[in-house]
């Protein structure tokens, strides 16, 4: 039988603050046109109130009657940006710019809308520009580490969540984020420290405790990794993600019926979870219920089709089963998909 894979879903995703838009007083601003400040001070005031739709609605009167008028265009781009459109917020926040090529803070906004856009290496220009043009504060380096890290420039990312740290000790986030980058370094002592503290300074983040626990899974200590999954499913018992990651912790301390529970939790919470699923396969196989495995990644693959570590242990319940063409069959797919060490399982296969 070939190597199985069990995979504990890794938190790095870096949890993303929300912004306000800027700091702009509803007071009534008398010029030559008078309605479109009117309009504008209204979408300031909608704004406030988490009525983001008014807002569009008021700061594209405003621009209706002010052609020119840049800040409507940057409010205008933060509201949809807060209603999740951030292909039309970033149409507004150029439009600012072309009008204001020194708004430091409409290059914020732009390169926080192409963050979830998937245009981090842009963002990062735009968050550099926003750095240069003055806007030096914590959210400007935050944001910047992570689009860099979301181009896995580490390196940088970490130099960006220390800024955002000594601007801001408290920031519960930047301390996750940056743990997560000591991660992905292999400092695996630096970014449990990092966890730590932010959950001393954010007792509810979940995701570090889940984070800490992945961190101390790489460091060979699964009891202290089962133990921070375990706070996690006491302070939010349909945390499904802590379920699975509990699991293969106990997968790799060879309790293999506890692991099965934790699956099979995990499953009964988010049922359309491939991981789950591969990794209850993983336990059927150690166990040799290589039925009741194939059923499982059969499952993990229906979920998702381009999932190559459930081929590759689909591949090895075949074997087990007798069913060596469609054992070659899944390890040549699983070898397609990229899944690591593909010598391993093409030995044998014609």
């Amino acid at each position: 039988m070939k190597k199985l894979i069990s995979l504990v879903f890794i938190t790095l995703l870096l949890v993303f603050n929300t912004y306000a838009q800027e700091e702009n007083s509803a007071t009534l601003v008398v010029d030559d046109n008078q309605e479109s400040e009117l309009a504008y001070n209204k979408g300031i005031e909608s704004f406030k109130k988490n009525d983001f739709k008014k807002a569009i609605v008021e700061f594209t009167s405003a621009i209706s009657n002010k052609k020119n008028f840049y800040q409507a265009y940057y409010n205008r781009g933060n509201a949809k940006s807060k209603m999740k459109d951030y292909k039309a917020a970033i149409i507004d926040f150029n439009e600012a710019i072309k009008l204001k090529p020194d708004y430091a803070k409409a290059y914020f906004g732009r390169g926080f809308a192409k963050i979830y856009s998937n245009d981090s290496k842009t963002a990062v220009r735009d968050f550099s520009q926003a750095e240069t043009l003055g806007k030096k504060d914590a959210k400007t380096y935050y944001y910047r580490g992570v689009a860099k890290f979301m181009n896995e420039n580490y390196s940088g990312a970490l130099g960006d969540f220390t800024q955002t740290i000594k601007l801001s000790p408290k920031n519960a986030y930047a301390y996750n984020d940056r743990g997560s980058v000591k991660r992905q370094l292999e400092n695996y002592d630096g970014a449990v420290a990092d966890y730590k503290l932010a959950i001393i300074n954010n007792p509810k983040l979940l995701v570090a405790y889940v984070n800490m626990g992945s961190a101390k899974r790489k460091m060979k200590d699964f009891e202290g990794a089962v133990a921070d999954y375990t706070t996690v499913i006491e302070l939010r018992a349909d945390y499904f993600i802590a379920y699975n990651n509990r699991g293969s912790a106990k997968f790799e301390m060879k309790k293999y019926d506890e692991a099965a529970e934790d699956f099979k939790k995990t499953i009964s919470l988010s049922p359309k979870y491939a991981f789950a699923h591969n990794n209850l396969g993983t336990v059927y196989m150690k166990q040799k219920k290589y039925k009741e495995a194939l059923q499982s990644f059969n499952k993990a693959i229906e979920i998702n089709g381009n999932f190559a570590e459930a081929f590759a242990n689909r591949g090895n319940a075949k074997e087990m089963l007798r069913d060596f063409e469609g054992a070659c069959n899944d390890w040549k797919a699983a070898v397609k998909l990229g899944v690591k060490n593909p010598k391993i399982f093409l030995e044998g296969c014609k």
